[in-house]
């Protein structure tokens, strides 16, 4: 049986004003300036082909606070935009936190110095819906004491396949 893309009632796509928007407290990237420079030159040359993700501040009004995007953001800030598209979702604090660092880990390269804080701050049950890879995994533990104790403690998330898909030829 096939599954389709089912319509989310609790996001939508929509443009948003840059004033409205809040960087997320913590981003566990870095990006060089040659490397925004060249976002810069790629969403001139193809405009927003990939919408921020945001959600509403849990604490002030009227604002979104961004839980992926924020290198998307600043480079629009400095490129003069006034609005950028963004998908708002309906999201609490731990699925903001889970889905910013799964979303860094998939889209980028995060170092260990700078994704430890980040995974410091989650809860034990959050912090278990992370999967980190070998290299990253052993990065994080040699970096910071107490969050190696925590993740020690914590299972590989069930059911959870960490091989990578392999296509036929």
């Amino acid at each position: 049986m096939r599954k389709s893309v089912a319509k989310n009632k609790n996001h939508k796509l929509q443009s948003v004003r840059l004033d409205d928007c809040i960087l997320l407290q913590r981003n566990p990237q870095y990006l060089s300036p040659k490397r925004m420079e060249s976002l810069k030159r790629s969403i001139e040359r193809d405009g927003f082909v990939a919408p921020i993700l945001v959600r509403r501040h849990p604490t002030i009004a009227n604002k979104f606070e961004i839980v992926s995007g924020n290198h998307r953001f600043m480079a629009a800030q400095e490129l003069g935009y006034e609005t950028i598209p963004a998908l708002v979702a309906n999201l609490g604090t731990k699925d903001a936190k889970r889905l910013a660092i799964n979303l860094n880990l998939i889209h980028g390269d995060p170092l260990a110095e700078q994704l430890a804080p980040f995974l410091a701050d989650l809860d034990d049950d959050v912090l278990s819906e992370i999967y980190l890879d070998g290299e990253l995994l052993k990065d994080v533990i040699n970096f910071d004491q107490t969050l190696k104790e925590r993740l020690l403690q914590l299972d590989d998330i069930p059911g959870f396949d960490q091989e990578s898909p392999r296509t036929q030829i």
